[in-house]
């Protein structure tokens, strides 16, 4: 009997304790009776917005609470709420209630539910008004906890622009177009926006690089101009725009939320069957007899045990909801997918956008809103020359090096006057060797490139050395050593050429004397990465992303990398009888005619400039190579080719007998796009202000909105005959003596003519 009271009393003790076993979302057991009420923080919401109130991260979560939502009077009511087949719903009584619903709607004092996700509207109620919501849990053993929030009705949404943009009267014809809001993931757009396809929004980007002044002034001068071509429904530019434009963006929105549920049950199992997964002993054992024949009981033994598995259940609870119910008019546009969200708000159809661009242009770019909705855009890669100014041009000539600095600023070294300069933001070309008397120290600079610190290295092909240059003073990194003669030593590297800057901040130069590649530190000790007479002709180096070196030769129209172990190892260019330039292959199946020059871009891409072909190739990641810029577009007589990674991955190239640089960039465009250019806008402005960006101005507009200009009709043929009448008659006006001439001259000819060529009476000597 004793021993019977000791099993009875394991048996209990083990069932407190697995009523104390509970399980989390991932499965792990915990033992913990803590009940925590979570609701969240406060929330602020325009009226008819519907939200959501989550009670899911309340404690425990293993389905075993009941969830008691109270709220205000007159903020949910039951002929808004659907109800559940195992909710239950309280009313308040109109003696609880100072206002009564003015709809006769009966308000929600409390729901009792097992959904930890309640789903309610904001009523259309005053701005400031606050609601209380308390979320009571409680669980099946009693125990509870409380949580609240407060929501706070904000200022109603309106469901269009017309407050904000009233300045523009709707076309008589009243064309527009339907643009469809667009969700993200599990999301469904519900509303549309009508944008009137001819009004017309002036957007000016890039404002930081000009004065507020300048910008009033330049908006003012561009919207006065459309409105004389005959140009209607223009927004202002400079009218008062208010900030914040409030949008009803409503959504619809599909949330699949795991529900991780307790369940316990009784398992009963023979005495024969394994037991072993069971910690606890059962709670109960049972004697079942059984009889064989007449002479044979047989008595089986089962045990019971408490049970216990997580069953993980996915409600999906749809709903909807205001996104980006306010959205901002942004000032301070710097591309042209934010002044399409600008005349989106504004729902202006057509865009001119005008400001000085990254690569210090002025540039004007017009394109529709419709187009930017329905239509995939244009991307193409450009070739343009860059346009300097007159003073900028002079001091250009010749171009042969160039780099970028860390700041995206052009490098280049001059063959006029032998002299390297820096181009800035303006494009102002400024020497950055200082003072003048320095400069003959250089002979014949080749190769220049831009180091980490505002400091910057040349090579002097002639005078065989290589020199940094900070703060405008020259200090040699190397020099060739020479006999007491002044001759270059043998087996000493010469005539350095192309020079690259690595990631730890070395110099590495190429030495075309004997083409080798060599690496100095900053201590100015020198490392030899290529022996010379391993790669024939090289013409060019360059530097990966993981520091390995490359070389591009001239004769074997190949590019090499070089080992570690200073062996070369062929990855471009075919050495096979094929002269064909092939995309789309691996980069050592293609030919490559003249492999002048090579860099990388930030994502580790090889360019090649082949002059050959006026082609520029790329080496992608993967080996395989493609053409960069088109047939109709090609790039001849390339002396050298830089990658700048700042901002855009953008590729200048210097043609050095051309006197000129060429900009490739990538341009993603719409198929309506049209652009045109000022070049050399600060200088224009330097000289004349922004009054000598007027005429220039014109001329852009003209050309990017020509579909709005009338074709200008060609005069008739009798027009053209009185208009050569009245010039001819002009002309010989304001010259009698010449017409007198004439008319002599004109005399002479028929009398002779009726004379059957008799002496022709010549006028006399001059003066008559």
């Amino acid at each position: 009997m004793k021993n019977t009271h000791i099993v009875l009393f394991l048996i209990l003790f083990n069932l407190l304790l697995a009523q104390d076993i509970i399980y989390d979302e991932s499965g792990k057991r915990l033992r913990s009776r803590k009940v925590e009420a979570v609701v969240g923080s406060d929330i602020e919401a325009a009226p008819f917005t519907t939200i959501i109130l989550d009670g899911s991260k309340s404690n425990p979560t293993d389905g075993s609470l009941t969830y008691e939502w109270t709220f205000s009077p007159n903020l949910l009511f039951q002929q808004d709420y659907s109800f559940d087949d195992f909710d239950s719903m309280i009313p308040y009584l109109d003696s609880e209630i100072k206002i009564p619903d003015p709809n006769g709607r009966v308000s929600i004092k409390k729901i009792i539910t097992r959904n930890k996700y309640l789903e309610l509207e904001i009523p259309n109620v005053e701005p400031g008004s606050n609601f209380e919501v308390i979320l009571r849990v409680q669980n099946t053993l009693g125990l509870h906890d409380s949580d609240s929030l407060i929501i706070k009705v904000d200022d109603p949404i309106l469901s269009g622009h017309e407050s904000a943009f009233s300045d523009v009267t709707i076309a008589e014809d009243g064309s527009s177009f339907i643009v469809t809001d667009e969700g993200s993931e599990y999301r469904e757009p519900l509303t549309e926006t009508t944008i009137n396809s001819d009004h017309f929004t002036i957007q000016a980007i890039n404002k930081n690089r000009l004065n507020p002044m300048e910008i009033r002034m330049l908006n003012a001068y561009i919207f006065n101009h459309l409105k004389s071509i005959g140009i209607k429904n223009i927004l202002d530019p400079n009218r008062d725009i208010e900030p914040r434009v409030r949008v009803n963006k409503l959504y619809e929105r599909l949330r699949i939320e795991p529900d991780t549920v307790l369940v316990i049950y009784n398992d009963t199992l023979l005495s024969k069957n394994d037991r072993s997964s069971y910690v606890n002993a059962p709670i109960d054992t049972l004697f079942n007899s059984r009889e064989i024949n007449d002479s044979l009981l047989v008595t089986d033994t089962s045990f019971i045990y408490k049970r216990y598995e997580t069953i993980t259940d996915f409600d999906s609870l749809r709903y909807t909801e205001v996104v980006d119910t306010t959205l901002e008019y942004k000032f301070d546009c710097e591309s042209f997918d934010c002044a399409a969200e600008n005349a989106f708000l504004e729902q202006a159809g057509q865009i001119l956008t005008w400001g000085i661009n990254e690569y210090s242009e002025f540039e004007f770019h017009y394109f529709n809103l419709e187009d930017i909705y329905q239509s995939d855009p244009l991307g193409f890669w450009d070739a343009k020359p860059i346009v300097f100014s007159p003073s900028a041009e002079s001091e250009l000539r010749y171009p042969e090096s160039i780099a970028i600095d860390a700041d995206g600023h052009i490098i280049v070294v001059s063959g006029n006057r032998q002299s390297v300069n820096e181009l800035d933001f303006s494009m102002d070309p400024k020497n950055v060797i200082y003072p003048k008397e320095i400069l003959d120290d250089i002979i014949y600079p080749a190769g220049v490139a831009a180091g980490f610190l505002d400091d910057i290295y040349v090579t002097d092909r002639s005078g065989h050395a290589v020199y940094k240059i900070y703060d405008g003073k020259l200090s040699t990194v190397y020099s060739t050593p020479r006999d007491s003669d002044g001759l270059l030593l043998e087996g000493e590297p010469n005539t350095p050429t192309s020079i690259r800057v690595d990631q730890e901040g070395n110099i590495v130069v190429l030495f075309e004397g004997d083409g080798s590649v060599h690496q100095f530190n900053e201590r100015g000790m020198r490392k030899e990465l290529l022996s010379a007479g391993l790669i024939d002709m090289p013409s060019d180096i360059a530097i990966s992303s993981d520091g390995s070196l490359y070389v591009s030769s001239l004769s074997k129209r190949q590019i090499f990398r070089v080992a570690v172990d200073g062996s070369v190892i062929p990855i471009a260019g075919t050495q096979n009888s094929s002269t064909t330039a092939v995309d789309g292959v691996t980069a050592l199946e293609s030919y490559l005619g003249e492999p002048v020059s090579i860099d990388f871009d930030a994502s580790n891409r090889l360019y090649i400039a082949d002059n050959t072909f006026g082609s520029i190739r790329v080496v992608a990641t993967n080996g395989i190579i493609t053409t960069l810029n088109s047939i109709e577009n090609r790039i001849m007589n390339i002396a050298q080719l830089r990658v700048s990674n700042h901002n855009l991955t953008t590729l200048y190239a210097t043609h050095t007998l051309d006197h000129r640089l060429t900009r490739v960039r990538y341009r993603t465009i719409s198929n309506s796009s049209k652009f045109d250019y000022i070049h050399y806008p600060y200088h224009i402005i330097e000289k004349d202000g922004i009054y000598g960006l007027e005429e220039p101005i014109n001329n852009a507009i003209r050309l990017v909105l020509e579909d709005f200009f009338p074709e200008e009709k060609k005069p008739s043929i009798f027009k053209r005959i009185a208009d050569s009448n009245r010039k001819i008659g002009e002309y010989f006006k304001n010259r009698p003596l010449l017409f007198g001439l004439l008319l002599i001259l004109l005399n002479q000819g028929i009398s002779t003519a009726l004379s059957d060529g008799g002496a022709i009476d010549l006028p006399p000597d001059f003066p008559f």
